[in-house]
């Protein structure tokens, strides 16, 4: 199981219990350490840490001290933000009030916590009152131990999404709410509790060693908590339609033409916007659009063509998310590129937990392939979303394991008050019977067949000619969006006036999507020559009435 490759633990009251630790517990972290990243937050200073427990930190790859305002890796530490102002220490100790000085935080008791609030108002200071139990930390504000395990992870070269962390106590709901899975160990304080993704049975460092040693990790109980998944559409009754955000397998299909890349490109988008590191295998270019948002790269294979080990490494900075786009290969080339794909995409996730999804859009071409066998991930492999106009081609097993089906029975209908087609759509989850819903609009462009008119070029009579003394013509969309970016402004207001861009969108092209936002912007344009006729008219008209008499 590659998906979990890193766990973050509290200590007093998750890891210890009155500063005692648990051979079982630690033997289950030695033995995971082998395979996960093993990640101690804690409120004490490193200092408090090694007199109670000597040596510990060596059996994790990280350590962040002080709730998250300093990380130690090894024997080096690191403060993640500048030290409370030492105003507020003098302030506490001018009226008797006791407390503790890291190389950041004050540590001071609950009870002393409101005044410690009233100094921090009359100071004027961007600091923060955190709660540990009987224990009240003055923090920089912003710094929680969720900052410190994101700077943990950073290091390790790890992402939040492949982390689990178990606390027990109020400055542990940053911690569980960073982390792809927030768990409260039994002994949790009712807070916390309430906020976990899941809740175990034991308490303090047995209840760690259960989580350890328990299904989800392992991977034979893949689950996505709700707060996780993402909203994709709404039923007729108003309710959202829901996809997990991670650990599911996805099918989506549909004859051609009825919506299917659409629906795989929405999708695409929720996880990108929910920070999941992407993989899309795009056969015909229907997804660069996605390369617009923040975070996505756009590889384009007729421009250069990694192999599959170093497509995956452009990932790794800031696990980010690819577009593959094959469109420019013949189909014997798409599909031996594609069949080299799982592999490379299994050793990825085994070391970098990386991608969180792949989409396998017209994964028929993989099934073509005379040499296939086994090319796509298993139906028990999570983050794994195949679109196919063939799902016979599927295996059986893959259909009957997987978590969500999307079909698209029919062609795309015009969205109200929006220059888009979106898709009729059903969804059925597990053996749920199939549900019709609105799938939501998209953000970023939905180029159905990117190159569909590029090659090879329409003939003249079909061509836009352009209304200039060179009678320049455009024979593909290509070409056409070429001119439009160097044809002078006089050609451009010619066209826009008389509608011939959408016209020629429209009408010879048949993209009605695209037509219906350039016949907008032609609308706009012929409006606000309107409006600034009518304003000259009256300046005209002011300035007449406004004139000096003459003498």
């Amino acid at each position: 199981m590659w998906f979990f490759r890193a766990v973050a633990l509290g200590l007093d009251g998750t890891l210890s219990e009155n500063d005692h630790l648990n051979e079982i517990t630690l033997a289950a972290i030695k033995a995971r350490r082998e395979e996960l990243g093993m990640i101690l937050v804690t409120a004490r200073t490193f200092e408090e840490m090694e007199a109670a427990f000597p040596g510990l930190w060596s059996e994790f790859d990280a350590v962040v001290t002080e709730n998250g305002a300093v990380l130690n890796v090894g024997t080096e530490a690191r403060p993640l933000a500048s030290p409370v102002d030492p105003s507020v220490g003098r302030a506490l100790a001018d009226r008797g009030i006791p407390a503790k000085t890291g190389s950041v935080l004050l540590t001071l008791a609950r009870e002393d916590a409101a005044a410690a609030a009233d100094i921090i108002a009359d100071l004027g200071l961007d600091c923060q009152l955190v709660h540990n139990r009987g224990v009240a930390m003055v923090l920089p504000a912003g710094v929680t131990k969720g900052t410190g395990l994101l700077a943990a992870l950073n290091e390790l070269g790890l992402s939040a999404h492949n982390a689990i962390a178990i606390g027990d106590a109020e400055n542990d709901l940053a911690l569980l709410q960073t982390a792809e899975i927030g768990v409260a160990v039994a002994n949790a304080v009712p807070s916390l509790a309430a906020q976990a993704d899941l809740r175990l049975e034991s308490s303090d460092g047995a209840g760690v060693a259960e989580l350890l040693t328990g299904q989800l990790i392992a991977g034979q109980q893949p689950w996505c908590p709700r707060r996780r998944s993402l909203q994709v559409g709404t039923f007729d009754d108003g309710q959202p339609v829901l996809v997990p955000g991670s650990q599911g397998s996805v099918l989506i299909t549909g004859d051609s033409g009825t919506g299917r890349s659409y629906l795989a490109g929405l999708l695409a988008e929720r996880w990108i916007d929910a920070g999941y590191a992407v993989l899309v295998l795009d056969p015909k270019g229907n997804h660069v659009g996605l390369a617009r948002r923040p975070g996505v790269h756009l590889v384009d294979v007729e421009v250069q063509m990694p192999s599959p080990a170093d497509l995956l490494r452009i990932a790794r900075p800031g696990r980010a998310s690819l577009v593959l786009d094959l469109s420019s290969l013949s189909e014997a080339g798409k599909s031996a590129y594609l069949l080299r794909m799982p592999a490379a995409i299994a050793a990825e996730r085994t070391e970098h937990g990386i991608p969180h999804w792949t989409i396998f859009d017209e994964a028929h071409l993989i099934q073509q392939a005379e040499a296939a066998q086994s090319p796509l991930p298993g139906p028990s492999e999570p983050g794994t979303c195949i679109i196919t106009s063939r799902p016979d081609m599927l295996t059986a097993a893959f259909q009957d394991a997987v978590d969500v089906t999307i079909v698209t029975p029919g062609p795309p209908l015009p969205a109200a008050n929006a220059p888009v087609e979106v898709p009729s759509a059903s969804i059925s989850v597990g053996a749920q019977p199939p549900r019709p819903f609105i799938p939501a609009t998209r953000a970023s462009s939905h180029v159905r067949y990117q190159h569909k008119y590029t090659a090879p070029p329409l003939p003249f009579h079909q061509s836009f000619h352009f209304h200039e003394p060179e009678r320049a013509t455009a024979a593909t969309l290509e070409e056409f969006r070429s001119h439009i970016s160097h044809c002078g402004p006089d050609v451009l207001e010619y066209h826009l006036s008389r509608g011939d861009f959408s016209r020629w969108i429209t009408g010879t092209l048949d993209e009605h999507g695209l037509g219906r936002r350039l016949a907008a912007i032609e609308r706009d344009l012929s409006h606000h020559h309107a409006a600034e006729l009518e304003r000259a008219r009256l300046r005209i008209i002011d300035a007449i009435d406004d004139r000096s008499p003459q003498h």
